[in-house]
Formats: C-alpha cells, structure tokens, sequence
C-alpha cells in the first residue's frame, strides 16, 4: 500500500525510474459494515484462509518481472 507514495514521489522527479508495483491480493478490501474489530477480524479470517497462495503468487509475479 505503500506503493502509491512511490508513485506520488515520481511525479517530482524531473527523470523518475522506471518502477512496477505488486500488490498482493491477500488484503482483502472488507465492507464498511459491523465494528471495526468484527471487520478486523473478516479480514483476518480471509487472510488466514488465502494468505498464504496470494503471497506466492505475488512472489512468482515479482520475480517474473526481475527476471523477464
């Protein structure tokens, strides 16, 4: 998520580098419904179920584009 301000710093640069983000599909974005705690808790449930195969995935895709 941190990604953006990269971005956002780029755009003072009169040369920014080439950049690419990966965002790992695992933060899953939770309605505005209930508490925040019971929100927090959907969330951790969801990451705890796919966390682990959005993270390799967001790792193959991160290591295609070093190498490709």
């Amino acid at each position: 998520m941190d990604d953006a301000a990269l971005a956002l710093t780029c755009t003072t640069l009169a040369d920014p580098p080439a950049w690419v983000s990966v965002r790992n599909a695992s933060d899953p974005q939770i309605p505005s419904v209930g508490t925040l705690p019971e929100q927090a808790k959907q969330a951790a449930k969801i990451y705890e179920q796919y966390g682990y195969w959005t993270t390799v995935n967001s790792a193959i895709t991160t290591w295609a584009l070093i190498v490709g």
